[in-house]
């Protein structure tokens, strides 16, 4: 899964970095204001987020942005939103489903 990393992005141009279906919360999560690291997953309506590509952006991220790092996707699994947490990101996801790795490699079998 590919993985786009922005490194330092102004909340004022987010807005035209994400999906449009993304925007309104993008704007929610950082109130607009402040400069981000950007990591856009897979957005498509059918993919889920596993772990694995959520650490290796997080590893080739190195230094993220003072205002903090956003996660844009359709849904992480569990184990992705605890990497997440860990690395202090806020993730946006277009759905709040309840996925772990094992399920969504699962479903893709």
């Amino acid at each position: 899964m590919k993985v786009t990393i922005r490194p330092a992005v102004p909340a004022a141009k987010l807005a035209h970095m994400v999906p449009p279906a993304y925007r309104d919360a993008v704007q929610a999560a950082t109130g607009g204001e402040g400069t981000w690291s950007l990591l856009l997953f897979a957005h498509s309506p059918r993919d889920v987020v596993p772990s694995p590509p959520v650490r290796k952006s997080l590893r080739r991220l190195k230094m993220p942005s003072a205002d903090g790092i956003l996660a844009v996707g359709t849904v992480f699994t569990e184990e992705a939103l605890a990497l997440l947490q860990e690395a202090g990101a806020r993730p946006v996801a277009f759905r709040k489903a309840r996925w772990t790795d094992e399920s969504a490699r699962a479903r893709q079998l």
